[in-house]
Order: structure tokens, then C-alpha cells, then sequence
């Protein structure tokens, strides 16, 4: 029998209410011990919610008024029997009450651990588990309900179409191995188009679910540009409050400064980065070395030059050593335009947008450009959101599916089949079908908080 687990599903601090919540075959017998007056199990109606007080019974003292609200197995949450206990918020009371929980014979659930019960009672896919996780975090309305319809199981009904499909194949293809003499040949032509079917959708759903992923990991902004440009000035602008100091000399910015921000539903971590140029001095090379490494990674630039003054080498430099998607920002206008961008490779495939951070000329035309750029070079806007884990499953039974195009005709079938079969078993840990290790799924659930 699995043991009775406890946990304060509520932030901590100090609120209106605070949730405790009770899962496991002995949850009714150990929250009645706590309740004031004496309340017997036949109290706890399933559905319903009653009125009492927890009493401490070591020290026949009472911590505080409470409703309490029970869900009976199979029909709660994690498809065991529930009590949740909603006591006033505070730091004190709560811990007090968990406390007098775990001295009744409950145990402190381990993060995520509800959410996994569920899992192991049927009442979640894995899929649809990891989604609570990321409705939790979604910083977004898109991702909100990106994680919500994830949730509801869009994602599942896809996929295990696609698990159907290719069961439906390998049934096809083990009919031949194992009993050839009794079955029509194999249509290979045929076998071979509904592989390549498979494979397409397979691409399609990791393409997605990796734009659609970008509402929760978010997307990196680097500026970048030599010292005494303004880039921490038009940083502290986007960010709308002064981040970044800022001073005329160069070189202020030492290290990398990064904050976030949401443009158009999507998580933006921008970062301001130190002045690159050609210098001795140990601790401006440590940050211009981070500065490197961000604007290499970073999933756009924005490349900011002085329009006042001519371009140097250390611009055509620093525009060299950049090869992703990027912005051309010419700031400083407001002291006149000198700057000739035909010294810059190709500068005229990306937006150009002419500005000055002290006067504010040009900035909501730049951040309007910023959130077109979002979408449509950076690639956001998927129906679904893959997680880590579930991207890599899914691009390993691709990689299955296409071993098993490229042998068809030239391998025996049980190698075939033996490539679909793998695929399959790759779809099925997305779900949590296949026997998964009890430390995986721990690192699955480690991430949620302890009362979810």
C-alpha cells in the first residue's frame, strides 16, 4: 500500500488562504485527527466541503479555523483518496498545521510527487504531466494556453495517432517475417510512402513543438557593439527603468547585464553586453569574451553603431564575427548621420532603424521592427510546446523511421521491423508507456514545487 504524503500546495508568505493537501489511503484517517471538534470518517463526504477547527492534540491547543474539502479515489487529482485543508495564509500557521500532518503518520510529499501519482495512477500521460508543469510557469496568455490545451491532451490525440500508424506498420511488416509462406508479399512501394508519411509528420511536430517551446524557454536579445555606442542606453529604454549604468566614458559596462521582458506573449531575456574592441586591461577582456559568446548564442542582435561618427574596424570586426539573424540600430542621430553602411557585409539584408536614445526618435518604430523580427525570423508561433526531453525522444524515432526508408530493399525485414519497433518504443516513453526508471521520472517531476 502506498503511504499517505502532505504538502502546502500555496506559496509561501502571508495571503488570505492557505492549501494543504492530503494524498493517500490514510488521508481521511489523518486529517480527522487534526479537526476540532472530533470529526469521524463518515464526516468526509466526497465532493462537499465542511467547516472546522485544527487542534493540536499533543498540546490541546487550536492553530486556526479551516474548510476542508475531500475527493474520493479514483476521483481526484491523483486518483487517490484527497483532503485539502484551507486554513488562513501566513508564514507560521500553515508549516504549524503540515507539521501536525507528518506527527499523525503523513509523509512530506517530494516535489512534483501528486502530479507523478497521477501519472502512475492513470489519470495523466506523461505528456500531459510535464503540461501542468508548464502551465505553472507560462509567463504568457499564448502560453497559457499552449500548456492548457497540452493539458487536455491535443498533444497526446496527435501523437498517439502517429503511435497507431505505426503499430498498424510494424504489424504489417512482423507478418512478413514471421510468417511469409501465409501472407500476400509485401508492398514495399507502398510500405516505403507510408514510412516517409511518418517521418514528415514526425519532422513537422519536433518543427512545431520547438517554436511553441520558445513561450517558456523564451528567446535571447543580445546588443551589441563597440564601447560608447549607447547600448546600455537603449537598453535601460527597452527595459523601460534605467538597469544599465550608464556614462560617456567607454568601457563602463564590464560584464554581461541581462533582464527580462515579454514582447508580444513571448519570454525575451535581454542582454546588454560590454563595448567589444582591442584591449589590454584583464577585466574589460573578460567581459568583451562573454560579450563574444552571447552574441554568437543569442537568438537575434541588435547591432548598435554610432550614426555620428564613420565605421571603423573595430565595427567591421565585430559585424564579421556575428552569422545569425540581427538588427542594424544607428543611434545618436540627434548629432547628425556620417555613418556609410555599404562598409558592412551584406548589411542590406537585414532592418535598418535610425535612432537617438536621448531624444527617443526612432525607438517604437525599433521595437516594433523587434517583434516582427520575433516572428517571423526567430521562428515563434507553435500550436504545441515540446520539452527537452520530449523533443529528443521524438527526433530519435525519426532518426528510427528514416534508417528504416533508406534499408528498405537493400536489408532483411526483421531489420526493418526491428528500426519501426524502436521508433515506436520512442513513442511510448514520450507517454510513460515503456518501463521508465524510477530515477528518470524523478528527474521528470524534480522541477515542480513541492505541492504539485
Amino acid at each position: 500500500m502506498r503511504d499517505t504524503i502532505c504538502a502546502i500546495s500555496t506559496p509561501p508568505g502571508i495571503g488570505g488562504i492557505a492549501v494543504l493537501r492530503v494524498s493517500g489511503p490514510d488521508a481521511v484517517n489523518i486529517v480527522a485527527k487534526i479537526l476540532y471538534p472530533p470529526v469521524k470518517a463518515e464526516k468526509f463526504k466526497p465532493n462537499t466541503l465542511f467547516h472546522s477547527f485544527i487542534k493540536d492534540p499533543d498540546k490541546d491547543e487550536i492553530l486556526d479555523e479551516a474548510v476542508i474539502s475531500f475527493m474520493k479515489a479514483p476521483h481526484s487529482y491523483t486518483g487517490e483518496d484527497v483532503v485539502e485543508i484551507s486554513v488562513h495564509g501566513g508564514r507560521l500557521v500553515p508549516k504549524l498545521i503540515l507539521e501536525l500532518l507528518i506527527k499523525q503518520g503523513a509523509r512530506l510529499a517530494e516535489p512534483g510527487e501528486f502530479t507523478k501519482r497521477a501519472f502512475l495512477n492513470g489519470k495523466l500521460d506523461l505528456i500531459q504531466a510535464r503540461s501542468v508543469l508548464d502551465l505553472i510557469e507560462a509567463r504568457s496568455r499564448r502560453g497559457v494556453r499552449i500548456a492548457l490545451e497540452k493539458l487536455r491532451g491535443k498533444l497526446s490525440r496527435r501523437l498517439e495517432e502517429l503511435r497507431d500508424k505505426l503499430l498498424y506498420l510494424l504489424k504489417e511488416i512482423e507478418a512478413r517475417v514471421e510468417f511469409e509462406e501465409d501472407v500476400p508479399p509485401l508492398d514495399e512501394t507502398k510500405l516505403k510512402e507510408e514510412l516517409i508519411y511518418v517521418k514528415n509528420l514526425i519532422d513537422k511536430y519536433v518543427e512545431e513543438g520547438e517554436r511553441g517551446a520558445l513561450y517558456f524557454e523564451g528567446i535571447e536579445i543580445a546588443i551589441v557593439g563597440k564601447p560608447n555606442v549607447g547600448k546600455s542606453t537603449l537598453f535601460n529604454k527597452l527595459l523601460r527603468y534605467e538597469r544599465a549604468i550608464v556614462t560617456p566614458y567607454a568601457g563602463t559596462t564590464r560584464d554581461v547585464i541581462s533582464e527580462e521582458i515579454i514582447i508580444e506573449g513571448v519570454p525575451v531575456k535581454l542582454h546588454d553586453t560590454a563595448g567589444i574592441r582591442e584591449t589590454r586591461e584583464l577585466i574589460e577582456s573578460i567581459g568583451i569574451e562573454r560579450a563574444k559568446r552571447v552574441a554568437t548564442s543569442a537568438h537575434l542582435v541588435l547591432f548598435v553603431i554610432d550614426a555620428s561618427q564613420e565605421i571603423d574596424e573595430d565595427d567591421i570586426n565585430l559585424w564579421n564575427l556575428l552569422e545569425g539573424e540581427r538588427i542594424l540600430v544607428l543611434n545618436k542621430i540627434d548629432l547628425g548621420i556620417k555613418v556609410d553602411l555599404s562598409k558592412l557585409k551584406n548589411a542590406d539584408r537585414f532592418k535598418t532603424y535610425l535612432i537617438s536614445c536621448i531624444t527617443g526618435e526612432g525607438l517604437e518604430e525599433l521595437e516594433t521592427g523587434i517583434k516582427e523580427d520575433i516572428h517571423q525570423n526567430v521562428e515563434v508561433g507553435g500550436e504545441f510546446a515540446l520539452s527537452q526531453r520530449e523533443r529528443a525522444l521524438l527526433l530519435e524515432a525519426g532518426q528510427e523511421i528514416a534508417s528504416a526508408i533508406q534499408g528498405l530493399g537493400g536489408i532483411p525485414l526483421d531489420l526493418i521491423s526491428f528500426h519501426v519497433s524502436m521508433s515506436l518504443r520512442k513513442l511510448n516513453e514520450i507517454f510513460g508507456i515503456e518501463n521508465i526508471p524510477e530515477e528518470i521520472l524523478n528527474s521528470i517531476f524534480k522541477d515542480f514545487c513541492i505541492g504539485k
